[in-house]
Formats: C-alpha cells, sequence, structure tokens
C-alpha cells in the first residue's frame, strides 16, 4: 500500500469501508453509556436500599475505566492493530453489562459495569483514530461522523430497550442487549483496521509519509507542551457537564413530571442531536477553525445547561432544550481527537487520545458523583427545583469556561515540527 492509488482499490483499503465498520461498532457500545438512564428507576425500584448517588457510581465506575484504559487500549491498538482487541472488546462488553442484572450490590454491579467500560475502551480508541488516519485531511468531518456513532447510536436501541425493560424486566434486557452487541462487534473487528502507512489515503495522497511520521509527538513529548494541559482542561470542564446530565436526565425529567410517552420521544431526539451535532460541528471545525468551532458551541452549551430547569416544568419545552443542549455538548467527541492529531501528529495518536480521552474519565469522576450530591443536597432543603438549578449552573459555568479556554488555545502556536 505504497501510494495514493493502491489505497482505492479493494474493499478493505477503501477509507468509507472502514469509517462504516467503525461507525457500526461505535453504535453498539453507544447504549452502555447512553441507555444506562433507561434502566435507573428499575433498578432503584428493585433495590430500594440503594441511593441515587450509589446508583450512578456504577456509571463512573464505566466511563472512568472506559476512559482511563484508554492510553493502554490505544498504546495496544497502536502496536498491534485492531483485530484482535475489537474482538476482544466483544467478549467483554458480553459479560460485563450482560450481567449487571445479575447483581443486587453495588460493587459487583460496579465491577461488571467496568469490564464493559473497558471493552468499550478499546471500540471507541481504535475507532477514533482509524476515522482521523483514514481522513487525515478532513479530521473533523470524519471524527464528527465516527464520533456520531457513539452519541446516536443509543437512539437506535432506546425503544427495544424501553420494551424489554418493560416486558421482561431489566435484567433480561442487559443480558439480550449485551449479547446482541457483542455479536456484532465481532464483525467489525474483521474488517476495521488502520491504514498501513500515514497519510497513505483516499482522503489524502501524500508523497512524504515518512516526514509526517517525523513530525508527531509521543505522549511524553506531548506531556512536555503547555498545550496539552490546556486542552486536557478543556476537555474536563465540558465532561463534567455531560456526564452529570446524561445519567440523570430520566430522573429530572421524573422530578419535572414529564410524561413517559414525552420522554420517549426526548431520549430518541436528544440522542440522534447528540450524533448529529458531532457531524455539524465536525465539519464547521475543518471550514472555520477548531479553536473557532469550539468557542461558539461550548459557549452556546453552557446557556442551554442554564436555561433547562427554567423551562423544564413545560415538558416540551424540556424537550427542546435538552434535545438541543446536547446537540452542542457532543460534538467535543468531534473537537478534541482532530485537535489532538492536529497539534501532535498521527503516528502515535492511539494513544496519545487515549491520553487526553481520560479527562472524560475525570469529568465522569465528578459529574455524575460529587455534581450530583450537590444538586441532591440542595433538593432536599430546598426542594428539586433549586437542586436542578444549582447543578445546571454549575455545569453551565464549566462549559462556558472552556469556550473562553479555547480562543486562548487559539494564540499558542502548534508544536515545532507539526
Amino acid at each position: 500500500m505504497g501510494n495514493g492509488n493502491s489505497v482505492k482499490t479493494g474493499f478493505m483499503n477503501n477509507p468509507w469501508i472502514m469509517l462504516t465498520a467503525g461507525v457500526l461498532g461505535m453504535a453498539m457500545i453507544s447504549s452502555l453509556q447512553y441507555a444506562w438512564a433507561l434502566f435507573v428507576p428499575d433498578i432503584l425500584k428493585s433495590n430500594p436500599t440503594f441511593s441515587k448517588v450509589e446508583i450512578q457510581a456504577a456509571f463512573a465506575t464505566f466511563i472512568a475505566c472506559m476512559t482511563f484504559a484508554g492510553p493502554l487500549t490505544g498504546y495496544l491498538m497502536d502496536k498491534f492493530g485492531t483485530k484482535i482487541f475489537f474482538s476482544l472488546a466483544a467478549v467483554l462488553v458480553a459479560v460485563g453489562w450482560g450481567s449487571i442484572g445479575t447483581h443486587d450490590k453495588t460493587l459487583p454491579m460496579c465491577i461488571s459495569y467496568g469490564i464493559a467500560g473497558i471493552g468499550a475502551s478499546f471500540i471507541y480508541t481504535g475507532g477514533i483514530a482509524a476515522s482521523l488516519k483514514w481522513f487525515p485531511k478532513k479530521r473533523g468531518t470524519a471524527s464528527g461522523i465516527m464520533a456520531c456513532g457513539f452519541g446516536s447510536g443509543a437512539a437506535l436501541f432506546g425503544w427495544l430497550i424501553t420494551i424489554l425493560v418493560a416486558n421482561y424486566g431489566y435484567k433480561t434486557a442487559f443480558l439480550y442487549t449485551g449479547i446482541g452487541f457483542a455479536v456484532v462487534l465481532l464483525l467489525v473487528a474483521q474488517v476495521l483496521r488502520f491504514p498501513e502507512a500515514a497519510g497513505a489515503t483516499e482522503a489524502a495522497v501524500s508523497d512524504k509519509p515518512k516526514e509526517a511520521e517525523a513530525k508527531s509527538y509521543g505522549p511524553v513529548q506531548m506531556f512536555k507542551t503547555g498545550q496539552f494541559y490546556l486542552i486536557y482542561g478543556m476537555f474536563v470542564l465540558m465532561a463534567i457537564g455531560y456526564m452529570f446530565l446524561a445519567p440523570n436526565i430520566k430522573l429530572m425529567a421524573n422530578d419535572y413530571k414529564v410524561p413517559a410517552a414525552i420522554f420517549t420521544i426526548t431520549f430518541t431526539a436528544f440522542t440522534a442531536a447528540n450524533g448529529l451535532g458531532r457531524i455539524v460541528w465536525g465539519i464547521i471545525s475543518d471550514k472555520i477553525g477548531r479553536e473557532n468551532a469550539m468557542f461558539i458551541d461550548f459557549v452556546a452549551c453552557g446557556l442551554l445547561y442554564i436555561l433547562l430547569p427554567f423551562v423544564a416544568d413545560n415538558p416540551y419545552a424540556f424537550m427542546i432544550v435538552v434535545t438541543v443542549a446536547f446537540f452542542c455538548t457532543g460534538p467535543m467527541f468531534a473537537f478534541f481527537p482532530p485537535i489532538t492529531a492536529d497539534r501532535y501528529g498521527e503516528k502515535y495518536l492511539s494513544t496519545n487520545y487515549g491520553v487526553i480521552y481520560t479527562a472524560k474519565g475525570v469529568g465522569g469522576l465528578i459529574g455524575p458523583t460529587f455534581i450530583t450530591a450537590l444538586a441532591l443536597f440542595y433538593a432536599k432543603s430546598q426542594g428539586y427545583h433549586i437542586g436542578w438549578t444549582v447543578g445546571c449552573s454549575v455545569i453551565g459555568a464549566a462549559s462556558i469556561a472552556s469556550g473562553i479556554s479555547a480562543l486562548i488555545l487559539k494564540k499558542i502556536a502548534k508544536p515545532a515540527g507539526v
């Protein structure tokens, strides 16, 4: 595969086939994160000793395992490729997600959910890296499409999970969906791979692949650049809000008496918007620049977070604001992968983005636990309106701060040679 023409021939050398396979894999792990909210009310009913904070600790465990495993999963796939580890991921998802319903204590539930999170880490890190490596000249667009699979995949299964939980119970729903997701992931593992040489893709034919490799920074070199810490901090600030709202959205809807039928529509709408926003803003970032797009999107996201509790008494306003908010919050996952490649090159991309992606894990520890606890504290003393207002105001301020930081990043030059 030494030139652009060779890449254009053959099913397994087609970048769009790789992108499609990756999106399919992302869709399979999407429900592991986004459909959790559909299980929470029934888990709490069946386990009255569980608190809301404890149940979200399981979600935080999943996020931590998915993200903090990123540097290792990224390194392994940079070194050995995707096939064996995507296959392993399928097994981990089946065992982890499928067994969550068998537990009546939070610790083993956290362990099972964490196992599924490690499997999801392989799929997510490998999928994002593959999209950027196959489409180096359209990184925002490619990562947006790939991230859309993760952001919107749950929209394909939300109705099915709702039916399974209602008719067969949450335990059966975990088992059946875990097996189904794993079967598809095994098929994806047979197709998806990285290109054989950086730059030798349909999207960007390069005469200097070796030069491109020489301009890549490894993780140790990345740590020595100040802008890494700014990028990481921005990601954490955005992830806090995302990780607070996503697992709590069903509980919030219950507090504000949103009818079940409207929430089902809301769930489908916001998961679809979550993915669509990644594509739209990924394309925009290729047009107007990554940092400019981040500033506009993150500030808009923060304002929507702050607005949400003030309109949530109206179920239709709740549906609209939640949908638009997720349209703006999801694109962070289309921005940070290409900005990692933009500033540190492609050779160590899986490892580098695996490191930066741990910021989601930090946000996942803060959002579902500490911000949820803060909201519950005010809810118990002053009512749920105040509780949700405090929580949404905190995450809104964090998003706005991240957006402003993007303008600072814009003024910082890329590391030398990239």
